[in-house]
């Protein structure tokens, strides 16, 4: 059976170029990129290739962006590195309540050292609210941390605006844009940003590679959480040659085509919208769409448990929020942080669209949606024919 696949912000299939451009380095190229003969010099320069593409999809120098397993080993590398192990308060951070759980949990972590970890203030869209922010910022705050877009309601933060409160302390600001590389135009050093976080598998790229963007005038400031042959100091062990690979092309063909992908996702979102609010009476959109990406859509389906829906959906794969939270049965944490109650958070869902699908797969894979919810609701749906 087909699946229309609809969230996109969980994981991406691997684009058929990348897959092609990783395969080699699995079968006849693997030499360890590290190794000074010649096969070690042939990976070597696989690897600096794609570091080259990597940089100039978010605007940095090469030199400054170290490879990971993902956005989640990113995040723990630069916010754990931003403090020394025996920091206490008044030494401080600050963390955004709708992030991934890859920087709270991190935040928690250090709140057990005896570190003052600060919960960021956000509006009911989802924006962190800076003046809050700027008034609880002090010389003793290590570093700041959001993600750039939200992952299950889209929200754009202000980054630059952050960074810019952030230095005017002499803290730092780290940002996940696991959701935003790819997506939207990321120029790290015109942003201010000290170290940023991506993933592959977001942008059709492999699962279990990432980088992280460390700012090169800040990058004296992180201390390195694992140690190892010194094949980078913030991150060692061996370069998975084929995996980096992937990644490079993989922001490689997403640098190549961010404007059209936006505009087709746009048209996406709009046909998804007009044929969600036709099909489900009292339908609500989840934070501010006017600070929002397009191909993130969150809403409330009235009379409809969310997690219902979803498992009950045989050839349509949507979700009820970040997939690092889909074992939970509380509603999420997301949704509650901006202000929804519990019975309309457990009454949403996430559509998360990919520009490259097909038009006719999302109107079915919609379509189907909204007669599903419609059905668990006990709402008639009308039959050709019917007024």
């Amino acid at each position: 059976m087909k699946v229309i696949y609809l969230d996109g912000c969980a994981t991406t299939r691997v684009d058929d170029e990348v897959l092609e451009a990783m395969l080699p380095f699995l079968r006849d190229e693997y030499g360890n990129p590290s190794s000074p003969h010649v096969m070690g010099k042939r990976a070597r320069r696989a690897v600096d290739d794609a570091t080259d593409a990597v940089a100039a999809l978010i605007g940095a120098d090469p030199g400054s962006v170290v490879f990971t397993s993902g956005a989640t080993e990113s995040n723990n590398i630069a916010l754990l590195g931003m403090f020394a192990h025996d920091d206490r308060a008044p030494v401080n951070g600050f963390f955004c309540p709708i992030d991934h759980k890859s920087s709270l949990a991190v935040g928690q972590a250090l709140a057990a050292r005896g570190v003052d970890a600060r919960t960021m203030r956000v509006r009911r869209g989802g924006q962190v609210d800076l003046d809050d922010l700027a008034g609880r910022l002090d010389l003793n705050t290590r570093v700041a941390t959001a993600a750039w877009i939200n992952s299950e309601i889209g929200t754009v933060q202000p980054v630059a605006s952050m960074a810019a409160l952030c230095h005017a302390v002499g803290a730092m600001l780290h940002v996940d844009a696991a959701q935003a590389a790819g997506r939207i135009p990321i120029e790290v050093r015109e942003a201010g940003i000290d170290t940023l976080s991506v993933s592959a598998h977001k942008i059709h790229g492999p699962k279990g590679v990432g980088a992280l963007y460390v700012r090169p005038e800040i990058r004296h400031r992180l201390r390195p959480v694992m140690f190892g042959g010194g094949q980078h100091a913030l991150r060692s062990g061996t370069i998975p040659t084929h995996l980096v690979v992937g990644l490079g092309k993989a922001c490689e063909l997403a640098a190549r085509r961010l404007d059209a992908e936006w505009r087709r996702v746009r048209e996406l979102r709009a046909t998804a919208l007009d044929i969600l609010a036709a099909g489900i009476p009292g339908l609500r959109v989840n934070g501010d769409p006017a600070a929002s990406v397009p191909h993130v859509l969150n809403v409330v389906l009235p009379g409809v448990r969310g997690e219902s829906l979803v498992s009950s959906l045989r050839s349509v794969a949507v979700s009820t929020g970040s997939a690092c939270n889909s074992g939970s049965q509380e509603p999420s944490y997301v949704l509650t942080a901006i202000g929804c109650s519990a019975e309309d958070a457990n009454s949403s869902i996430r559509i998360c669209l990919n520009p490259r699908m097909p038009f006719e797969d999302l109107v079915l894979g919609v379509e189907t949606l909204v007669e599903r919810a419609r059905d668990l609701s006990g709402v008639a749906v009308a039959t050709p024919g019917q007024a």
